[in-house]
């Protein structure tokens, strides 16, 4: 069960008010320049009890206009400035990123304070599954397929992983978090029968000339032949 919430309305965190607290180590995980995401996290650790019992809790920042924060939170404890603090935060920033909207979230740890001038901020914890990117970024209607990075937007590639890392995988199952990907390419047919059309999945390849060779030797047969390439969690 996953336990969350989101603020992003005035009445639910007045300036200077504490809005989060944890004693918990957080990172920050990811940052996505679609919708101006960041991402900090905490990650469960089985070996240490007390320590958040095997969860993850995922603090996410949107849109985010600024930030000046840390890269590693050992206790973690967060605020919305005060009105002469934001004021304060928001005069050394460019015009047009005082956006009336935006607010100033302050990060303290370790005697250290930083900031994130974001129009809203929110927080989940649960068990995050081996497969599971975040909290933040699941798949549905608008994103079908299986999600390979942590927040929604332009992936860099950089969990990519090789043709061999997949075969290592299948190969030699673990039960390690799946960070990375590779995608393969299925080839799709469609024959129109009596009854209505029929789907098949006639095939799946590493390499999209494989995946193409294939293609041209079924598409004769079939009413449509096409390609799709699906993303396989590593």
């Amino acid at each position: 069960m996953t336990e969350g919430t989101w603020l992003n309305r005035e009445h639910q965190m007045a300036p200077g008010t504490e809005i989060f607290r944890s004693n918990r180590r957080f990172a920050l995980e990811a940052y996505s320049a679609s919708h101006s995401q960041l991402l900090l996290r905490s990650i469960r650790d089985d070996r240490r009890p007390g320590q958040g019992d095997g969860t993850t809790i995922d603090i996410l920042f949107k849109p985010v206009d600024a930030l000046k924060v840390e890269t590693d939170f050992h206790g973690l404890v967060i605020h919305r400035a005060t009105t002469a603090e934001e004021a304060q935060i928001k005069a050394s920033l460019a015009e047009d990123l005082k956006s009336a909207s935006a607010r100033v979230f302050l990060l303290d740890s370790r005697d250290t304070t930083g900031y994130v001038v974001s129009a809203a901020v929110g927080w989940r914890e649960g068990i995050l599954g081996p497969t599971r990117r975040s909290f933040f970024n699941n798949a549905g209607p608008w994103a079908p397929h299986w999600p390979t990075q942590p927040l929604g937007g332009v992936n860099p590639g950089f969990n990519e992983a090789t043709a061999e890392d997949l075969i290592n995988a299948i190969s030699s199952p673990t039960t390690a978090r799946r960070d990375r990907f590779r995608t393969v390419h299925v080839v799709m047919t469609r024959m129109d029968m009596r009854d209505g059309p029929e789907f098949t999945g006639a095939g799946v390849f590493l390499t999209p000339q494989d995946a193409e060779d294939a293609r041209e030797q079924l598409a004769p047969r079939f009413t449509d032949c096409w390609i799709e390439t699906l993303p396989v969690a590593l």
